[in-house]
Formats: structure tokens, sequence, C-alpha cells
């Protein structure tokens, strides 16, 4: 699975260094340290555009599932000649108030300034759909997320133990030159 996700996301698996010094044999810290950030910021910017998702689509939910309500609703007052009183939004905190009878269609707003009219079942179906969709794109984005935040964490640990040993060869070196100077 997090392959999967890897591939999904574009980023690629972080590698746990288990053993540094195998691992660094022939490679310059440096320069395995600078690979490293760049893995490392390409995680928090792939965190970063999950995340961003994440909160789009929960801003959507909720128009969608209200929609849903509304077009439910409509279909167990149709034929029935009951009214359904409702408020529409008009723009951000601006509402006015309808009656409602027998309606056989709907329209709804699709996104990028294009609205569409719909027969009530079609509706239904499209925004339970939606909703469905919705649901599972939240699923996979917290998916996306611990994936993201365990090669996060292992390429932090590497940056650790590659940096460590660095500090550990240069340590050891100068102590090489005091004993010569010595």
């Amino acid at each position: 699975m997090s392959s999967k996700t890897a591939i999904q996301l574009g980023v690629p698996e972080a590698e746990f260094i288990e053993d540094v010094d195998a691992y660094m044999a022939g490679k310059e810290a440096e320069a395995t340290l600078k690979m490293l950030q760049e893995r490392y910021q390409q995680y928090k910017q792939a965190e970063s555009r999950v995340q961003q998702m994440r909160v789009r689509l929960q801003a959507k939910m909720p128009d969608i599932k209200k929609g849903l309500e509304m077009v439910t609703l409509l279909c167990t007052k149709m034929g029935t000649g009951e009214e359904v009183e409702a408020d529409f939004e008009l723009s951000d905190n601006i509402y006015a108030k309808a009656k409602i009878k027998d309606a056989e269609t709907v329209n709804i707003w699709l996104g990028a300034n294009v609205m569409l009219e719909y027969g009530l079942d079609e509706a239904k179906e499209l925004l339970t759909r939606n909703l469905e969709n919705c649901i599972t794109n939240l699923e996979s984005t917290k998916e996306d997320m611990h994936f993201l935040r365990d090669q996060i964490t292992i390429t932090e640990v590497s940056i650790a133990r590659v940096y460590n040993f660095d500090v550990k060869q240069r340590r050891e070196a100068k102590e090489k030159t005091d004993e010569m100077d010595a």
C-alpha cells in the first residue's frame, strides 16, 4: 500500500538507513545530507498539498449533504401537493425564502460558474455519488497523511544519523591530526 501511495503522491518512499557506516561508504556527508534535506522538503510539500485537499473536501461535504437532504425531501413531497418552505443561499450570508410545490427538477452548481438542471432522481443519484466520492477521498487523504508522516519521520531520523556520522568522522579526523602534531 505504501509504494502505491508514494506513486500517487509523486514522492519516493523513504529508505531507513540501518547501517550508517555501510550506507555512507564512498559517499560525502554533505551531498547525502543535501539529498535527504531535498527529500524531506518533497515530503513536506506533499503533506501540505494533501492537507489542503483535505480541507477543501471537508468544506464541500456539508454543502453536498445539505443538497442531498433537500433533494430527498423534495422527492418525498413530490406529487403530494404539499409545499416545502426553503431558504436559498443567494450569496454568502444572504438567503431568500421560497415555497416549493411538486418540484420535478433542481438546479445544481457544479463549480466553475456552471449550473445544470437535473430531474430529482438524477440529482439524488448525483449528490449521493458525490458524497460517497468525498468520503472516499477523505479516507484516502488520511492514509496519505499517515504515509507522509512516516516518510518524514524516517527522513528526519536518517538526517540525524548521517549528521552524527559526519560529526563522528570529523572528530576522528581531528583527533588523528592532533596526534600527528603532538
